[in-house]
């Protein structure tokens, strides 16, 4: 299995996770980072798990395709979306609005934004590489 291929795994199962909480039982996840729902945000943070489980299955599907640009386009999405969710999650914990839980959760989404990347950026070197010999 390659570094791309674990990261995916491990965002797959990261998904599955707290997307299945978020889903059926909103009050109960968001319970785990001290906090409470009212019930509109309830409402949002369930859509927001189905969100997370469409992503999960799509990262799941797509972690053993090798075709470069698709690969390159999972890297960009799951970038975006780890970077934004590792960077709420750090601010949301520092200031006190989530409890320690939250540096979890931002560790874990950088080092998967990081990692994919880093996997895009040896590929590039390697190919480059490749093509002056």
């Amino acid at each position: 299995m390659t570094v791309y291929q674990i990261l995916l795994a491990a965002a797959a199962l990261n998904g599955a996770v707290f997307g299945t909480l978020f889903a059926l039982a909103p009050d109960f996840a968001i319970g785990l980072f001290g906090g409470r729902l009212d019930l509109l945000a309830a409402l949002l943070v369930r859509q927001f798990g189905g969100v997370i489980l469409g992503l999960a299955l799509l990262n799941w599907l797509v972690r053993k395709v090798v075709d470069a640009d698709v690969q390159r386009a999972v890297v960009v999405g799951d970038g975006v979306a780890f970077t934004i969710v590792a960077a709420v999650a750090a601010f949301a914990t520092a200031t006190g609005v989530i409890n320690l839980l939250g540096w979890a959760v931002a560790g874990f989404h950088a080092t998967v934004a990081v990692g994919l990347l880093m996997t895009q950026t040896s590929s590039s070197l390697a190919g480059a590489r490749a093509q002056t010999r």
